[in-house]
């Protein structure tokens, strides 16, 4: 609950001044009245208010943000004033988590507060990019179009999300699955096929006594591997969460084939959506490029996209200081340039990210259809193998018996 500090004049006539915990302005001054103390001003304590979806688990998914954002942005530009769109707002979502929010922001609203100060309390909901947009359309009075391009943005977000994890579902069953066969293979099947080979007392194929030795290893030691595994991913986690680990994973990432390619260009067209989508809502270049960092989500790029920062701040063209860093494709530089010179570049900006979206979507879908045969092909060797090392001494035996 916020503190708040005030400055008033006592039913004595004498001034007074104290601090009070309330909801809100308004219950902190009908509260101060009851008792007699009448406010000449009242402001609230510095670091008194917590965000109450700071918590990852109180955040709000992608998807209700962009609903809400886009209703907000139709009832602003029917007419509606700021106060009633809130309201209206609130009434009509059914996430309970982003309910409360609305009824904070409204209070803020309704005791004076401009609506990107009440967002901006709100860290786990609203990001640095909402916040800065907002602020923008407020000073420039297009409240309506900012939020009409925000929900465009968020749309399109969720759309390259949404297909990366649904290219990627298929093939993680797949391996889920083969991976319980293999163990189950291993830890029952074989031992008891083991058994009986045992008892015939015939000398047993070379790939048999592995995959006998393998089976053995695997049952015997199955807990200690789960601990092992757990205890590596664990530190390996901590490890990424450094800066130094950071640095070491994101660099790893990059060069991974295929995989690394794909994210690099998933990340540029994050990036220039983001830069394109704040420029056009009449944020300044240097503002547009440090809320746009933060979208990048790999620290070899956030790092040069500082350094651009640092030397467009000097005077420096936007266009070549990206070339400068060597690791933004051509193409790319060239019609931010181009952009740059014609005084378009969020134009330019939002070509990009369309093009980059479109080579993004072909290699999802071509990385979509070699998945499948070859992870099917994997599984048919593994599977061979251990019908192959199963059937080879039952084969001598027969052979042996003919």
């Amino acid at each position: 609950m916020p503190v708040y500090n005030y400055k008033a004049i006592n039913d004595k006539g004498e001034s007074v001044k104290g601090a009070i915990s309330a909801e809100s302005v308004k219950i902190a001054s009908d509260r101060l009245r009851k008792g007699g103390i009448y406010l000449s001003s009242i402001k609230e304590a510095s670091g008194s208010r917590r965000s109450s979806v700071s918590l990852p688990w109180n955040r709000v998914s992608i998807s209700e943000l962009a609903v809400m954002t886009r209703q907000f942005s139709t009832l602003i530009s029917s007419g509606l004033p700021l106060e009633t769109s809130l309201v209206a707002l609130y009434d009509q979502t059914d996430d309970q988590k982003l309910k409360g929010i609305l009824s904070q922001v409204r209070s803020r609203v309704s005791e004076g507060s401009s609506l990107h100060s009440a967002l901006e309390e709100h860290e786990g909901a609203f990001s640095d990019l909402y916040v800065s947009m907002v602020r923008a359309g407020e000073a420039s009075g297009t409240l309506d179009v900012v939020l009409d391009r925000l929900a465009d943005f968020l749309e399109k977000q969720l759309e390259l999300t949404s297909k990366i994890r649904g290219a990627m579902i298929y093939p993680a069953i797949m391996f889920v699955v083969g991976l319980g066969v293999l163990v189950f293979m291993m830890t029952f099947v074989i031992p008891k096929v083991a058994n009986i080979f045992e008892a015939s007392n015939k000398a047993l194929p070379f790939v048999t006594v592995v995959l006998i030795g393998a089976s053995d290893f695997l049952r015997e030691n199955f807990i200690l591997l789960l601990v092992f595994l757990a205890v590596v991913l664990f530190f390996g986690h901590r490890y990424v969460k450094t800066p130094s680990g950071k640095k070491v994973y994101d660099r790893f990432s990059l060069r991974v084939p295929v995989f690394g390619k794909m994210s690099s260009k998933v990340m540029i067209s994050r990036f220039t959506r983001t830069l394109a989508t704040l420029l056009s809502s009449g944020i300044p270049l240097l503002e547009s490029i440090r809320v746009s960092e933060s979208v990048m989500g790999n620290s070899l790029y956030v790092d040069n996209i500082k350094d651009v920062r640092v030397k467009v701040a000097e005077g420096a063209a936007f266009g070549g200081c990206l070339a400068q860093t060597g690791i933004f494709p051509p193409l790319m530089v060239r019609m931010v340039s181009v952009g740059e010179e014609a005084g378009k570049m969020e134009v330019m900006l939002s070509k990009v990210a369309d093009m980059y979206d479109t080579e993004v979507d072909g290699m999802l879908a071509t990385l979509t259809s070699l998945l499948e045969p070859v992870m099917i092909l994997i599984m048919g060797v593994v599977m061979g193998f251990i019908v192959f090392a199963i059937l080879l001494p039952v084969l001598n035996l027969t052979s042996v018996i003919s």
